[in-house]
């Protein structure tokens, strides 16, 4: 019997998982290649989910796919984070002033539809992905009025560091928590408030990220 795309998923999270813990602790350094046939046989696993979980690295930030080197590694440092989150905390949080007075009712009411199916969501290896998806829903509606286009382009380019909900998950009912405070924020049409919730919000992620990151190093 063949192996289910359940099976499949389940070997391509542990495969990602390992890929990424090695390069956020050091083992693999900048530079390095990660060569597929090593890793299939230290893993025990097929070369198809390290070319899966290669793919999600690369989107990850985690590597860089070179032509006629393949995978090579380009770590997130503490530096990375520490200038991409405050970056991003000043902006989304100008973002998210400069658009709460154009939010419409329907945007009010998309808002507390995504935050319930958030606080409802079981996570798991099998939600993580949906979780990952609310939450951006969540901050692209907050901002999506911002009358301001060179800052929303800045927040859409710096993004929210995509290795972060896989690392975070044992932080999201804090962040939950934070989210229900941006929403109330909201509904009361407190633009200082808001945009230190979003703020707030932001910058004890990039610290949970860090603390992750250092106890992987200990």
């Amino acid at each position: 019997m063949g192996k289910t795309s359940e099976d499949k998923s389940t070997i391509v999270k542990f495969v990602t998982k390992s890929l990424r813990k090695a390069i956020l602790n050091g083992t693999l350094k900048k530079g390095d290649r990660l060569i597929q046939e090593e890793w299939a046989e230290r893993l025990e696993v097929s070369r198809m989910p390290i070319r899966e979980a290669l793919t999600q690295l690369q989107m990850e930030g985690l590597v860089e796919m070179i032509p006629h080197k393949g995978a090579v590694v380009t770590p997130i440092t503490k530096d990375n984070i520490e200038e991409i989150y405050h970056t991003r905390a000043l902006l989304e949080g100008l973002a998210v002033e400069k658009s709460l007075p154009f939010l419409t009712e329907d945007d009010k009411k998309r808002l507390k539809d995504i935050l319930i199916q958030m606080e409802e969501l079981e996570i798991s290896d099998a939600t993580n992905d949906q979780y990952i998806q609310l939450n951006a829903a969540f901050h692209e509606t907050l901002r999506k009025d911002c009358p301001w286009p060179r800052v929303q382009k800045m927040v859409e380019t710096l993004g929210i560091s995509p290795i972060a909900p896989n690392l975070l998950v044992d932080y999201y009912c804090e962040t939950q928590r934070e989210h229900r405070m941006i929403y109330e924020a909201v509904l009361r049409g407190d633009a200082a408030e808001l945009r230190a919730a979003v703020e707030f919000h932001i910058l004890r992620t990039k610290n949970n990220l860090i603390q992750y990151m250092e106890e992987l190093n200990n």
